[in-house]
């Protein structure tokens, strides 16, 4: 897919889905997750452990499952302006988190899993929506995990700061992680200017870069 910039500039974005990789005019550039989980690890062996790894592999995928099925029917919901099919019975209740939201909110939707590249600090994603509410461009990430991690807010501002520059605004968007609980039925949102944490981002950018080098044996310099 070509990726076309206010200012007239185009690129050629091609996303392997089962590898979730990108290839920006053939070159690969790191995603947005795999930037910010390269700073934040998800150490979740101590929980392996104490479950099993059989327990483990079922919690995982079924949690993989609920995530991928809600973001699909919400992509759906947000692309044709109505439900295409009844939800599922594991996704009952982030879509009935996702409806209550959609009434107290009232978004108006401008994109659903929307392919981004930042041509200045090169790295790619796929943005769950986009919309206006009161106003203003905000950046929303669906989430259906147990509560709203810390390296979500990192997630939502590199989304932020490429469609800023895509779109030529002149304003940062406004950052909104929703979480829709599997268990309740209710959603937490929360708003936030991710302006204020795009340094941190370009750590972690820095970071990944770091990582990739090869560190020269200087052994000579012992003399």
């Amino acid at each position: 897919m070509i990726i076309t910039y206010k200012n007239g500039r185009e690129y050629d974005l091609d996303y392997d889905d089962n590898a979730h990789s990108y290839k920006v005019d053939g070159i690969k550039v790191p995603s947005v997750t795999r930037v910010v989980d390269g700073c934040f690890p998800k150490n979740l062996t101590d929980w392996a452990l104490s479950i099993g790894e059989e327990e483990y592999h079922r919690v995982i995928e079924d949690a993989l499952e609920i995530g991928n099925d809600a973001h699909k029917w919400i992509e759906d919901y947000i692309t044709f302006g109505h439900a295409c099919n009844d939800p599922g019975h594991h996704v009952f209740n982030p879509i009935k988190a996702f409806l209550k939201w959609l009434e107290d909110v009232k978004p108006d939707w401008s994109d659903a899993e929307r392919k981004i590249y930042c041509d200045r600090f090169k790295y790619a994603g796929t943005v769950d929506a986009v919309a206006k509410i009161n106003g203003r461009v905000c950046v929303i990430d669906f989430k259906t995990s147990k509560k709203i991690y810390k390296p979500y807010h990192l997630q939502v501002t590199a989304y932020a700061q490429a469609i800023k520059r895509i779109d030529g605004l002149k304003r940062w968007p406004l950052g909104i992680i929703l979480r829709l609980d599997k268990e309740t039925g209710e959603y937490e949102q929360k708003v936030f200017e991710p302006k204020d944490h795009f340094d941190v981002f370009k750590k972690c950018l820095e970071l990944r870069q770091w990582s990739s080098l090869r560190i020269k044996n200087d052994k000579d310099k012992l003399g």
